[in-house]
């Protein structure tokens, strides 16, 4: 019977991911940090609410802005503009900390992070529509607001002055396709 070596364990590639990143004072990203093993613990309303706090803090410094933030149970989204004090990395590592140190969880969280700096001829539009319908598109609720959604400025996204009463979305919007979104960049 022939023996065949036993092939090496899988081994992540997250190094690859900083390859060709760069930082560029008021431009505008859009990034998504994830839980070790996609743990849950970021659905305790302690550690939403820490996450959430990192991000206002950090953006009341006025060395950038958030734009939108969704905090989901194993991941958090975040579109911002990059300020002049930290670079994007320095930005998420902050923001990881932070929620960690005051949640008060022992959980973890992944290595790296995915980034996408996004170009001119990108909107913020789709890209905030994209994380506030994150929870609904995933099926954590239907209807009301999603106490992990943040967006600082109303007037900044055209697509929340549709929303339904409540805060949630219209019906129809949980009815799109992946299609709808196939425009923006995304690690999913």
């Amino acid at each position: 019977m022939m023996k065949f070596p036993a092939s090496p364990a899988p081994h992540r590639q997250t190094e690859r991911l900083r390859l060709g990143r760069n930082s560029l004072v008021g431009a505008v990203y859009f990034v998504t940090f994830v839980t070790t093993d996609r743990t849950p613990w970021l659905a305790t309303p302690t550690a939403t609410q820490a996450l959430l706090k990192a991000l206002r803090t950090w953006h009341e410094e006025h060395d950038g802005s958030v734009l939108a933030a969704s905090v989901m149970p194993d991941h958090a989204h975040v579109l911002f503009s990059l300020g002049s004090k930290l670079e994007v990395g320095r930005c998420v590592s902050r923001w990881k900390a932070v929620a960690q140190r005051l949640s008060g969880y022992p959980g973890k969280w992944q290595r790296d992070f995915w980034e996408h700096r996004l170009r001119d001829v990108e909107g913020w539009e789709d890209y905030g529509l994209y994380i506030f319908l994150n929870p609904y598109r995933a099926g954590l609720l239907r209807h009301g607001s999603w106490p992990g959604w943040w967006a600082p400025e109303a007037g900044w996204f055209r697509f929340l002055g549709c929303l339904e009463p409540d805060g949630g979305p219209p019906t129809e919007w949980l009815a799109w396709s992946d299609d709808r979104f196939a425009n923006i960049t995304t690690s999913e």
